[in-house]
């Protein structure tokens, strides 16, 4: 019988890379909950192993495979990355399970033949086990630290190549668990305050689980991703638009801000997405939403303007590696000329939505030029009207923030995702 860690590690793998979802979504889908606590947490280390060292994987499965390995059959690839991941990071399943296991789902899924291949690879490595003698030590640096080519020498340009090594690395073991807190929450040692972000807490021990009456309270939000809308200041009363708002924390996180006598108006711009919102922020103890439809790159549909806006844009979200590492290996360089563009067209568009004296906040889940302070200075020059400011909440923001006044959360410098935030000023306030 076949491990349903392993089973199921196959399947959402083959989902990841076939339908481009993310790997953080499989994780926590429904079809993980159905399998009990010791193989949920196996097939979370065998998706994410697989994914965050792929390029290692692929280095030593090449050589060993008597096929060239780009035509080789995905399917079988995957098959192979995953087993040889156990093989050599979880010396506590034996050799011949993970072999078995291996072939049999061959001959399930990939018909006559592949069986054979597969096994022939893994007996062979199971034998020589070339990871013990670092015999790859040899091969080029990315491959050392599991980057693309292309990102890895990016990153060298930019930050030197010791950093660049330190900074892959940092991305290839597991995010610490950030919660966002909708609800009072009850002290206990499950679980500890973030010391910047104000209603975030950190799972101190993610090998536990939380109590079920935690789940209505305590939805899982990275860290930075929470610190986002924060630096709006926003204060009760407050008239905000999160135009780019699914699947919705930063919108929940606003909303609370407002309160009762405030206004949040959430949009997105695809239907599917909008069903997230509204979950999202239907749980809140407070109804002081508007949610629609509405495509952030044409003129604002209102009649008013607001207080601030809160431009999430899309990005190529590599500054969530450590939490989607697939995207390293499905994303390309030549995909940032068409995200800038976006990014400019959507920044542009919502600030005709700001007030004068109001906020514009632009932000994104990457950690790149081309989609960060490269938007933020095409905008500025065109809008003249706009300034940038120095965001002054939470506290403690003083220490994410460079000097040209753009925030930065890295992720080497603490367990959270790479964000990058610009807090602009349509005129000064009145």
């Amino acid at each position: 019988m076949i491990s349903p860690a392993r089973k199921l590690g196959y399947r959402l793998l083959l989902q990841i890379e076939s339908r481009r979802i993310f790997s953080d979504d499989a994780i926590n889908s429904e079809r993980m909950q159905e399998l009990e606590r010791r193989d949920r947490n196996l097939t979370t280390e065998i998706v994410y192993g697989c994914l965050r060292w792929q390029g290692l994987l692929d280095y030593i499965l090449s050589d060993a495979s008597s096929r060239s390995w780009s035509e080789v059959d995905p399917r079988a690839r995957i098959l192979l990355r995953m087993s040889l991941y156990q093989m050599w990071h979880l010396n506590r399943i034996p050799d011949h399970a993970l072999v078995n296991d291996a072939v049999e789902i061959a001959k399930r899924e990939l018909g006559k033949g592949i069986d054979g291949y597969v096994n022939g690879i893994l007996r062979s490595l199971a034998r020589t086990r070339i990871w013990e003698n670092n015999e790859f030590q040899n091969a080029p640096p990315w491959i050392q630290v599991s980057l693309p080519q292309w990102l890895w020498e990016r990153w060298v340009g930019r930050f030197g190549e010791s950093l660049a090594k330190e900074y892959a690395l940092s991305l290839n073991v597991l995010p610490r668990i950030a919660l966002r807190a909708s609800g009072n929450v009850t002290e206990t040692p499950l679980i500890a305050p973030s010391d910047l972000v104000p209603g975030a807490y950190i799972q101190v021990n993610r090998d536990l689980d939380l109590p079920d009456e935690w789940l209505s309270t305590l939805q899982r939000q990275d860290e930075a991703s929470q610190l986002i809308p924060h630096l709006l200041g926003a204060l009760e009363g407050w008239d905000i638009w999160d135009c780019c708002a699914a699947p919705g924390g930063k919108s929940a996180i606003l909303s609370m801000k407002c309160g009762a006598s405030g206004r949040l108006t959430a949009s997105d711009f695809q239907s599917k997405r909008v069903h997230l919102l509204i979950h999202a922020l239907k749980s809140l103890p407070i109804r002081n939403s508007d949610i629609l439809i509405a495509d952030a790159s044409f003129h604002p549909p209102f009649r008013r303007n607001f207080d601030a806006v809160l431009a999430d844009v899309p990005c190529s979200g590599l500054g969530t590696l450590r939490r989607n590492p697939e995207i390293k290996w499905s994303f390309s360089s030549e995909e940032f000329a068409r995200l800038n563009l976006t990014q400019k067209r959507m920044l542009d568009s919502v600030s005709k939505a700001v007030r004068r004296g109001g906020l514009l906040l632009y932000s994104t889940c990457s950690t790149e030029p081309e989609e960060n302070e490269c938007v933020v200075e095409s905008f500025l020059n065109a809008n003249p009207e706009f300034h940038l400011i120095k965001p002054s909440y939470p506290e403690g923001i003083e220490k994410w923030t460079g000097s040209d006044n753009m925030v930065r959360t890295f992720p080497s410098s603490r367990q959270w995702d790479g964000f990058f935030a610009a807090l602009m000023q349509n005129g000064s306030r009145s």
